[in-house]
Formats: structure tokens, sequence, C-alpha cells
């Protein structure tokens, strides 16, 4: 005689909640991103805690973070979902092949760029893609002159035609041991106009009334990270883009607060081929 336990399934839905709740640090914005309601999340999130028999977030006023159970879970979570979406891929998809352009900006192509590129050559290795680094306005004007398939970008607000991605505060930054001479203008760090970042951190000091110079200008990402290490400028970077030599600067140190980024997914119109709408469905997953 056989004797078998059971074991209980995981709802890879509930999976999916918990990751974009982790991701988002609010049941909220979570259950925009999976178009339902925040009861809805939040009946998710407590049917996984359930089944795993811990909670997996510690439910604070403004924000909620992962419990240790939580933490020890969210790999093991992702890769699960990975595996599934792979599978569906192979079932629904076959063998894909061709040609992909995708653009995006050097400040975020380096948390999303590893794990994309990884994906493609194991899951689709028919598929050749291209990358094109330059600021997002310059982007958004090879896709619309369809130069571009798709691109990840930074633009002043969200529009209509665009998938929103992430919504990342802005922060300014500086080395540790950054110091303001008294009375002296702010220095700063920026890449060119029409930088997005550039501007909303112009259009927040001119309102505020804070002096400031910009001691450097650059087209390069590793330029202006430099100058700012080096304790030569302050700059603007988002939330979860903060090398560790770079540390936020407090509200109470000078510089007026900043707005939320928007990273958006755009595409050229006329349709994409097969190739570039997996790019695409890869590209959303790894956010």
């Amino acid at each position: 005689m056989v004797f078998s336990i059971a074991m209980p399934d995981i709802d890879t839905k509930l999976l999916r909640s918990f990751l974009s709740v982790a991701l988002e640090g609010s049941f909220s914005k979570a259950a925009a991103r999976m178009a339902c309601s925040q009861a809805t999340m939040s009946q998710r999130i407590r049917a996984l805690e359930d089944q795993i028999g811990s909670p997996v977030f510690e439910r604070a006023y403004h924000r909620v973070k992962l419990t240790a159970a939580g933490q020890d879970l969210l790999p093991h979570a992702q890769a699960l979902v990975d595996q599934h979406d792979v599978l569906l891929d192979h079932i629904h998809q076959g063998v894909v092949s061709g040609s992909v352009r995708l653009g995006i900006a050097e400040d975020y192509a380096l948390p999303i760029l590893p794990k994309l590129l990884r994906q493609l050559r194991h899951q689709f290795p028919g598929i050749e893609l291209s990358i094109v680094s330059d600021m997002s306005t310059n982007l958004q004007h090879q896709i619309e002159a369809r130069r571009l398939d798709l691109a990840i970008v930074t633009l002043p607000d969200p529009t209509h035609l665009a998938k929103t991605l992430s919504n990342p505060p802005l922060f300014w930054v500086a080395a540790t041991d950054f110091e303001l001479p008294d009375g002296q203008p702010w220095p700063l760090a920026f890449y060119p106009e029409p930088c997005v970042f550039r501007q909303a951190a112009i259009s927040a000091l001119r309102a505020h009334d804070t002096a400031f110079r910009e001691a450097l200008v650059s087209t390069s990402g590793q330029v202006v990270r430099c100058a700012v290490a080096a304790g030569m400028a302050a700059t603007v970077m988002m939330e979860g883009m903060i090398p560790n030599d770079l540390v936020k600067l407090n509200a109470g140190d000078g510089l007026p607060s900043l707005p939320n980024s928007h990273i958006q997914l755009i595409e050229r119109n006329e349709g994409l081929t097969k190739a570039a709408r997996q790019v695409r469905k890869l590209v959303l997953r790894a956010y």
C-alpha cells in the first residue's frame, strides 16, 4: 500500500499579487497594477499568508514592508512565476525569431538589462536584440521615426499611448562627505537638455528661490556619477538607482522636494513583430 500526502498548490495569482505589493510597497498601487480592487489584493495576500503560515508584510501607515518570511519568499516566488510564464510562452508562442531594437536610458539600464538579456538568451535564442542608450526624449523621437521598436523612457508626464512601468520618487544625492560652503550656491551635475530629471530639478529650485550653479553637464551617466562621488556636486536620481557610494540628502539640507518620475514603455505604431511583442512581454515582467 502506498500512502501519499497531498501538498497544497499555491495559485500563481497569489504569488503575482505578493510580488506586486513587494514592488510597489503599497496595496493600492499593486491593485492598480493588477487591475483589481484594494480589497481583492488584501484578500489574496491573506490567502497566501494562510497557506504559508506566516505574515509576509508589515503594514505600516505610509508603506508596506516585507517581513523576514516575505524576504525569504520573494526570490522563490519570482522564480516560480518566471518559470510558469516560460512554460506558457513555450506552449503558445512556439519558436520566435527576428530582430528587435530596444531603446533604454542609461540611468536605469543596469537594473533591468542583465535579467532581460539572460531570459532572451535562454528562452528565445532566435531573437536578435539591438540596444540603443540615449536620453528619453531622443528615444521617443526615434520611436516616432520608427527607428526603434520599443523604448523604456522617463517622460515628464504619463501618456495614454505608453505603459507605465513604475513611478519611483526622485531624490537629491551627493557623496557621503559632501559639504556645502556657507553662502555658496548649490553645485549641481546634470545631463544636458532635454533631460527630464534636470527639468524637474531646476523647476523645483526656481520655485523655491534656491541658489544653484551647474558645476557639470554631461551626456555620460558615468561622468555625472564620478563628479558627484568626488564631492564636486550633487545631482538627482531615482529611488532604486542610487549607488552605494552616494547618499540621499535630507529635506533639511536646503534643497526642495522633488516629484515622482514616470518610467514608461513606449512602442512604435502600426504594430510590432512577434519577436518585438515577446521582448515587450519580458520588459513588463521585469518591472
